[in-house]
């Protein structure tokens, strides 16, 4: 993978940034009425993209846990990073063979428990979020926390198994996708714990109040009742604030977290095909596609939002900048350390 942003991604880049930046600018003044215009919840597209939106996310973390657990690395490799990368560091010679050995193997072993289990809450994460919702879909009861991690154990295990049995330099390159995919998942989660500070009401919360749909604590249940876009005509949307200003949930409304779109920023992470297919020869071709394909799929999750009454224009064009900023910064700040050798390089 090339140290410096390709042309290709480059223009790709501009081209993204206007869009969204264009539909931040006119969310800004028109954001209400873009929220009313397009109003469909009973759309099953913004159901199933409520449900299953962020499967992107979701399955990164299970496959990306385990190539790191497998590409698992030494104090051998920790001492010779030492003395490449320490101008100070002197000859460290073991005075003592054996102990050393035994401590390398300590290492070992707690380094592989501690991803094994770190590899079982990342298959814990799309099994039970793809599970769940599935089984609410269906009006069937959910299972247990102990039964999907009983589940992820096996599953990770499986994995373990299967990606045990790829040659140790495709291995190596996958480790780069996979400590960029961890990173900017961290990233991405960063953002969605923020989102609370904002206190913008979402759109359908002020639906729902209005035509009688509270939950038992009295407040708006916007995303489980039975919504339809007719009701938003009569709605009360007092508590709408543009996105620059903080909102007031006022104690009747549930969700006031409207600003930026988690779905939005989470589907971010399917830009991490773009970095595999430049990872491999023969994927390159396809890299151009990757872009694009993570745009649309980007921009179609955006839409699934406003529809579903989840979110404003500017919550999910805001989203999208976030989100895709993060995946270049996490990017290029791989790079630059791969090109001082502080991180493997292909």
């Amino acid at each position: 993978m090339k140290t410096k942003p390709t042309k290709r991604l480059l223009i790709f880049s501009a081209v993204y940034y206007a869009v969204f930046v264009i539909l931040m600018v006119i969310g800004t003044f028109k954001d209400l009425e873009v929220s009313l215009a397009l109003f469909n919840p009973e759309s099953s597209f913004a159901v199933i993209a409520e449900s299953f939106g962020q499967i992107v996310y979701w399955a990164m973390w299970g496959p990306a846990l385990t190539v790191i657990l497998l590409c698992r690395h030494d104090l051998y490799e920790i001492l010779d990073f030492a003395m490449t990368h320490s101008k100070s560091a002197r000859p460290f010679e073991i005075k003592n063979e054996k102990r050393f050995k035994i401590f390398n193997t300590l290492f070992k072993i707690i380094y592989f428990a501690v991803f094994f289990a770190l590899a079982v809450i990342g298959w814990n994460k799309v099994i039970k979020n793809v599970t769940k919702n599935v089984l609410l879909l269906l009006d069937i009861e959910n299972l247990s926390d102990l039964t999907y991690y009983i589940i992820s154990v096996f599953a990770a295990a499986l994995a373990v198994v299967i990606f045990s049995r790829i040659k140790p330099e495709t291995l190596r390159r996958l480790e780069i996708g996979a400590v960029i995919g961890v990173f900017s998942g961290i990233l991405f989660k960063c953002v969605e714990e923020l989102k609370p500070l904002t206190e913008r009401v979402r759109f359908r919360e002020m639906v729902a109040y209005s035509n009688g749909y509270l939950n038992d604590s009295g407040m708006s249940e916007g995303r489980y009742s039975p919504l339809t876009s007719e009701m938003a005509g009569g709605a009360d949307f007092s508590a709408f604030t543009p996105w620059y200003k903080k909102g007031d949930n006022m104690g009747i409304y549930s969700r006031a977290d409207s600003f930026p779109s988690g779905h939005t920023c989470y589907s971010c992470a399917l830009f991490l095909s773009y970095v595999y297919c430049c990872l491999f020869p023969k994927l390159k071709k396809a890299a151009p596609y990757a872009l694009i394909l993570s745009f649309v799929y980007t921009a179609l999750m955006g839409y699934a939002r406003i529809i579903a009454g989840a979110h404003y224009l500017t919550d999910v064009a805001s989203a999208a900048i976030i989100g895709y900023t993060i995946f270049l910064a996490v990017r290029g700040a791989y790079m630059l350390l791969a090109s001082k050798n502080i991180l493997p390089k292909i």
